[in-house]
């Protein structure tokens, strides 16, 4: 099943679902444009590799992410959908 990352952060977050976007801790990385030194570092790392989301990275899983996708249920959800995603990109 394809994964509409445009409804997602760059790590794979469902932002609509997520508590520190509903906080405002976090202000939805595809709706900021984020300094340059301040960035949320899955959006800086994808930025600078010019690319979607994590899932499209070469190095997916990296070892910045992997303490992240173990934090929460929704994180795990988030690498579950980067996953498809590597996974669609690697049967194309």
């Amino acid at each position: 099943m394809p994964v509409d990352i445009l409804n997602l952060g760059f790590c794979g977050v469902d932002c609509a679902a997520c508590p520190d976007l509903l906080s405002q801790k976090c202000p939805g990385c595809r709706q900021t444009v984020w300094p340059d030194d301040d960035p949320c570092p899955p959006v800086g790392c994808c930025q600078k590799k010019a690319i979607s989301c994590c899932g499209e990275c070469d190095g997916f899983p990296c070892e910045m992410m992997a303490e992240f996708y173990e934090e929460t249920e929704g994180h795990r959800q988030a690498r579950a959908r980067m996953q498809t995603v590597q996974e669609n990109r690697k049967s194309v």
